[in-house]
């Protein structure tokens, strides 16, 4: 009789356990899909805030100019193309950290991965990220000098939102 209760414990122990692997199971999945809708979220907010940065007076003109023309710049030119894509390479290294822990898809690290290489691509971006990619996390530049070495990026110069008024397109 003993033998029997022993057996019965153990059975329903054993059912417990079960029970509660499946209960923390579902529990990481949820956290999981959470994390991975909390970076989504972190990622367009920082890309967002790379947009405003371009949105405020004069911005996007010197960071036109700056992707054609940087470093032979005026000062003050130069130095708002620096910060600009400087927040932009800033932004690009959290999403990458975020791709390689698992918390960002691949969909949507490739789709930023490719527009900053596109920054990167032109005459411009390609000075300052000789001057400045070193000081970026190791890892991040290679994905990004690996993507630049694919080739195949579109001339974001030739964009509508990129085109400068008092530049001949044709000489862009």
């Amino acid at each position: 009789m003993i033998e029997s209760l022993g057996a019965i414990g153990d059975f329903v122990g054993g059912i417990a356990v079960l029970v509660t692997l499946v209960y923390l199971a579902v529990q990481v999945r949820q956290n999981t899909a959470a994390l991975k809708t909390a970076s989504r979220q972190e990622v367009v907010a920082g890309y967002r805030e790379f947009n405003r940065l371009q949105l405020m007076t004069g911005r996007s003109d010197e960071y036109a100019r700056g992707l054609r023309h940087y470093p032979d710049l005026p000062f003050g030119d130069r130095s708002a193309f620096s910060g600009i894509i400087n927040d932009l390479a800033l932004f690009m290294q959290g999403a990458f950290a975020l791709h390689e822990s698992g918390a960002l898809e691949d969909e949507t690290y490739h789709a930023y991965l490719d527009w900053f290489a596109c920054n990167l691509a032109t005459p411009g971006g390609a000075a300052w990220w000789r001057e400045i990619g070193p000081f970026f996390a190791p890892r991040m530049v290679a994905a990004v000098d690996a993507r630049l070495a694919r080739g195949d990026l579109p001339d974001i110069t030739k964009l509508p939102s990129f085109a400068l008024e008092d530049e001949d397109p044709s000489h862009t």
